[in-house]
Order: structure tokens, then sequence, then C-alpha cells
């Protein structure tokens, strides 16, 4: 290998062979690691693409060699950010570990921070006004202790400090305050989101599984998306997890998410015993997590999953499942682009099917690339395309079709920017067997509002509280006024009551409805999923509904 003098074209020469596979490759990967680890990298453009660099080969090692002096650098990497205050500094915002981030973030993440990682988090700022603060908290707190903020009595900031207890601050007050109040909490969240409220959160260890929860894999080649579909059936074996365990991967996929600026409902909102994990092939596992009670949506179910690579957190997304058909995505953490995407995401989809019994996937129009500008650059449309899914759009149908044969004919070919952002302008669709559901909870959303305009002339509460009242009585549920089932029942009273004949006149459905919304409101979501499957009956009412409201 020619003699390469400067680290930051060291470090592009090792990004450039990352994914190269060979002796000869392996052999330039580990003298350039070696030489890394005399020299380390100073520059904070090298800085971030060697951090990446290094976590790719973490996840995608040639051999145990490799992997270790790979592990060495990264530690060494750590380590000096740490000791250099000005180059830490300059990573600020960049979720490398050992520097640190600002941004505001929801209301249970920082709950769960300052419980978990206390040293770890800060309040900096409000992005709110001194007024609209005080207005908040009057709303969340008892009007009895609230009154003295009328009138110019006190302000806002000194009355919460002087109910501090000792070794509390004023991020600890907040979360309290917010968290005593008994007001529904999607309203909580976004009351905690109008204060904005800026934190400051660091990352002084690696986000990864511990050691003991994989083996490292060692690769000879990477799977290219034309070698997928002759790749064996993987088998998929179910990791009965520990507390500890499981509250491992629900804090390593947090992290990972913080890092990145991002949160998924599911797994913001998910605890222990909500997640199954699976143990694939190639050093991949995956974890599906659902969402605790008060959290979960009405009418369909909401998982988030995070995919594993030797341990380290390589992808993440949500799949909304609506009897045997699912909404999904696939969001590849930038660091591991390069690799085995498509793979990744076959096997997602495939654990997917086999655990809640799927026939059918869709993806909407922002995974694709609608109003996401790294749906775009990151080409997801073709991620969906070569795993099967084809846009509903028949028009968008033949783009695409035309575009594949370009791909396939001319090497080095690219769909153009502008293509790709028309390309995201409709759902698809991979459909695995011809009699799966072909709706999903968007069109009930649809159907809704129509059955709202149409039946009703939009007398949203009166007709609500009549529904929901009927479909009560209808189905002999007793304790309605429990609040998680109250907020299922009022969701779906008014869909099923526009053809309330129909269901006063089958029992079988009655009697399955209520299982249902019992299961949704204090069960297993997996269970519910099971209860919607067996429902043919609900299955015909909810297609009638949709040919007769959404033509």
């Amino acid at each position: 290998m020619p003699a390469i003098h400067s680290t930051s074209a060291q470090v592009n020469k090792l990004f450039s062979i990352r994914n190269l596979y060979s002796q000869k490759f392996t052999s330039q990967k580990i003298q350039l690691l070696k030489t890394l680890y005399k020299q380390p990298v100073k520059n904070k453009t090298a800085i971030h693409l060697y951090a990446d660099t290094l976590h790719f080969l973490l996840a995608y090692p040639d051999n145990k060699i490799l992997y270790l002096q790979t592990a060495r650098c990264l530690a060494q990497l750590e380590s000096f950010i740490k000791s250099n205050k000005k180059i830490k500094e300059s990573l600020y915002n960049s979720g490398i570990t050992a520097t640190s981030l600002c941004a505001a973030f929801s209301f249970e993440i920082a709950k769960w921070m300052r419980k978990e990682h206390p040293e770890n988090i800060r309040l900096i700022s409000f992005e709110a006004k001194e007024g609209q603060i005080q207005s908040v908290l009057s709303v969340l707190m008892p009007k009895v202790e609230s009154e003295i903020f009328q009138d110019g009595n006190v302000s806002w900031r000194p009355w919460l400090q002087q109910s501090m207890k000792k070794g509390e601050d004023l991020l600890d007050r907040l979360i309290a305050v917010f968290d005593e109040t008994d007001i529904r909490p999607e309203v909580k969240d976004e009351l905690w989101n109008a204060i904005g409220i800026n934190l400051e959160i660091d990352f002084p260890s690696a986000t990864r599984l511990p050691h003991s929860m994989f083996t490292p894999y060692f690769h000879r080649s990477i799977i290219k998306k034309e070698a997928i579909k002759q790749q064996p059936v993987i088998k998929i074996v179910r990791i009965n997890l520990n507390e500890k365990e499981a509250a491992q991967i629900i804090d390593c996929s947090r992290m990972v998410l913080l890092r990145q600026l991002r949160e998924i409902d599911p797994v913001t909102f998910t605890a222990a015993n909500l997640i199954s994990y699976y143990r694939l092939d190639r050093g991949l596992s995956v974890a599906l997590m659902s969402m605790r009670v008060e959290r979960r949506h009405p009418i369909d179910s909401y998982y988030g999953y995070v995919v594993f690579k030797n341990g380290l957190p390589v992808a993440y997304a949500g799949s909304w499942i609506f009897f045997d058909s699912a909404r999904i995505g696939l969001n590849v953490f930038p660091a591991y682009r390069g690799g085995e995407s498509q793979y990744i995401f076959e096997q997602v989809l495939n654990l997917h099917r086999k655990v809640y019994k799927l026939k059918r996937f869709t993806v909407d129009p922002y995974q694709i690339g609608k109003e996401n500008s790294d749906g775009i650059h990151s080409g997801a449309f073709w991620i969906y395309y070569h795993a099967g899914f084809r846009p509903l759009n028949n028009e968008l149908k033949k783009i695409a079709t035309k575009e594949a044969k370009k791909i396939n004919m001319s090497a080095g070919y690219r769909t153009p920017v502008s293509i790709l952002k028309k390309l995201a302008n409709s759902r698809a669709e991979l459909i695995l067997q011809k009699n799966a559901v072909n709706f999903d909870a968007t069109d009930i959303s649809r159907a809704y509002a129509a059955i709202l305009k149409i039946k009703y002339d939009h007398k949203r509460m009166l007709v609500e509280e009549f529904a929901f009242k009927k479909l009560t009585g209808l189905l002999r549920i007793k304790n309605y006024h429990e609040p998680t089932l109250q907020y299922i029942l009022k969701n779906w009273s008014i869909l099923l009551l526009c053809l309330a004949d129909e269901l006063e006149a089958k029992s079988r459905l009655k009697k399955e409805l209520k299982k249902m919304f019992e299961l949704k409101a204090f069960g297993a979501e997996e269970d519910y999923i099971v209860t919607m499957q067996q429902s043919n009956d609900l299955r015909l009412l909810l297609k009638k509904i949709l040919k007769e409201f959404v033509p």
C-alpha cells in the first residue's frame, strides 16, 4: 500500500475500504488502524469520519484481529476527546462518545435520564417566554398552589425553588410538577414541549449491548442486494431476557436515538416487560418494543424495533400492525450505511411476518423521502423497492420500473433527486398473500372524517358521547369509566355505530370487540393483534364502512 502521510488521508482511505473484503483489504485495514493508533486523529472533520468508520468496522469486522484493533482505536479516540477540552467543545452536538449535545427532548426521556443517568443531564435554557411558562405551570399545579401567580405576587421560578427538596435543582422540580398532574399523557407531552426545555446531555460511554448479550460475527464479504434471494432462510431464536438485560436494551436504544437527536414513541414509552428479543444470523439481533397501555394507539398496534449487529445499534424504525397488514419503515444510522442495509431490512420484514403472522406490508411517503431529506439522499426508495415494495400510484409504479432498468443497465447510474422526490409522493406496498387486509389505520382515519361530515355534519362531541354510551351498552362493558378503556371506546364508537344495525345483529362480533378493547386497555398488545386477526366479522364490517365512506 502506498505511503499515506496525513491522518486525515489515512482516515479517508480506511473509510473507502471499510466494506471491501479480501486478504489484501483486511491487511490494509489492520495496517491503517495500527498507524492511526500511533498517530491520534486531531482534525474535527476527520474525527467524525474516523468514529463512524470504527463503528462500521466493529459491526462488520473481517476477523478477530481487526475487531480487537478497532476496539482499541475507538477506546483511544474516546480517551483523547475526553482529555482535550478544545476538541471536545468543537464536537459539541455531534453525538460522539465523550461529547455533549443540547436539545429539547420529551418529558418521558427527561424523566428517565434524570433517574437513570442523573449526572449526565442538566437544564440549560427555555425557548418559551416567562409568561408562557407561568401559564403552563398554572394549568399543571393545584389551583390552591398556583393562585399565588396571579396579580404579580410571585413569579414561577422562585416559587418552585422554595419548594425544592435537599439535593434537587430546577429540572428535578419541573419534572415533579409534570409527573404529579393527572392530565392525559399526550396533553402533558404537549405542555412540556410548549415550554421548550433545552437539556444538555453527556455521552461519557459507548452505546452498545454488553458482551454477554452477543457473540461477534466476522465477515468474509458483505451480502449485496443481488445475492439476498440466494441466502438460506435464517433461523430466528427468541431470547428470554431478565429484567436487567431488557433494561440494557432500552438504555442502549434510547441513548443511540438521543445521539442522533431523535425519538420514536415505542422506544420512549416502552418498559422492560414489553421487550421481546430475537437473535438472527450474521451477528444480527432485533428488539421489538410495544408501548405501555396508556400510550397505545386505540386502533392499530404501534411497535418499535432496534436492530443490533455485533451488539451495536445499527438501525431502527416502527411498525403499525392492523389485522395481518403492517405499515413499516427502516432507518439505518449513518455510520452503518454501505453495509448490509438491504439484507437487514429483509430480515426485519421476515421477523415481523413470522412473529405477527403478517401477509402485507406498506410504507408511508415520509419513509421513502417525502418531506424527509435524509430519505431522499440515502436513496431509501430503493431499499423498499428491492425488498418487493411497489408504489400504489400506477404512474409512479411505471417510473420506478424505468428507473430500475436504468440502474441494472448502467453501472454507476444514480436516480436523480427530482425523480426520487416524485417517487416519494405515493405509499408503496408488498403483498405476501393475496387474501391480506388491504387497508390500515390511515384508511380508517379517512372513513372517520367522512362519517362525521356526511352523517353528522361535524357535530363531533355530541355524536361521540352518544355513540360511546350506546357502544358500551351494546358490548355490556361495565368498567367503561376506566380512563384508558374510555379513550379506546371513544375512538372506535362513531366508526362502529355508523352501521349500528349490523353490529347489533352480530353477537359473536360484539364478544370479540369487547375482548379486543379490554386487551388493548389492560392486556398484552400481542393478544389484541391475534384477537383482531381472528375476527372475520370485524374485517368485513370495516371493509363495508370503507367502501361506503371512502370510495
